[in-house]
């Protein structure tokens, strides 16, 4: 028990770095700005407003409360896709301040994380004063997203990291994510349900693991119930499985890669 005492009291020595990297980033980020933090807003908001125009006067859906459904799906994939889209440039970008200091390099990555979170709280903040409007019903399955939103941010933050070493090396891996990202976005069933995708199509959709965290927010939230116990556990899979890697893949070549920053 020691070693990772030892391990979380070093950590917690840093706490003030990751505060002031985490309010530098965000100060720079809408300094001279007239919204402010307002403007991390504006992105998912038009993005919503445009697909609700689209599937409910354009192309109505007939499937019940379409709009908390794809509201629900488009909230997340904003946390997810910011995340992923700013990851490979996380250790070049900050290359002058590795260099020159000392400090546990996993905090770089972390505190980008931080950053979009605490950004992205406040677009949750407006779903949730959205829900019941949009026909959300309050029900026990509420109780489950928390645990639920931290496996989801720990699994964003395994890819974040696997993202950040590879580019070190290979700057394509920047315009592949771009690329893939738009590609995913489509291969998951945000703005439109699982079922509409032919039973023999659907393991294609299935394989993606957006597609089992996506599944567990609009149950929780649209379908006002517990996801089935092979999702849940699919997802904490995937969310083990990429912090593994990411983690392994950070410490095996971190020290290395300062070099070549």
């Amino acid at each position: 028990m020691a070693a990772p005492r030892s391990a979380l009291a070093r950590w917690w020595d840093y706490r003030d770095l990751v505060r002031n990297l985490v309010a530098k980033e965000i100060k720079v980020r809408y300094q001279g700005t007239l919204l402010g933090f307002a403007w991390s807003l504006m992105n998912p908001l038009l993005v919503t407003l445009m697909y609700l125009f689209v599937f409910e006067f354009v192309f109505k859906s007939s499937q019940p409360r379409h709009a908390l459904f794809m509201v629900t799906g488009i909230v997340h994939w904003t946390l997810f896709s910011t995340l992923i889209v700013q990851a490979p440039e996380l250790l070049v970008g900050d290359s002058d301040l590795l260099k020159k200091i000392y400090f546990p390099r996993l905090l770089v990555p972390l505190s980008n994380l931080l950053v979009n979170v605490t950004l992205w709280l406040m677009a949750l903040a407006v779903f949730l004063v959205l829900f019941k409007p949009l026909g959300g019903q309050f029900s026990l399955a509420l109780l489950a997203y928390l645990p639920f939103l931290i496996l989801f941010v720990a699994f964003c933050f395994g890819i974040m990291l696997i993202l950040c070493v590879l580019y070190v090396d290979f700057h394509d891996i920047k315009h592949i994510v771009e690329v893939f990202i738009q590609l995913l976005f489509w291969g998951t069933p945000i703005i439109y349900p699982l079922s509409l995708i032919p039973h023999r199509l659907q393991f294609i959709f299935k394989i993606s693991p957006l597609t089992e965290f996506t599944l567990i927010f609009q149950s929780v939230f649209w379908g006002e119930h517990l996801p089935s116990l092979n999702i849940a556990l699919a997802f904490t899979f995937w969310t083990f499985l990429s912090l593994a890697i990411g983690l392994m893949l950070f410490y095996r070549r971190g020290a290395w890669l300062i070099e070549r920053l």
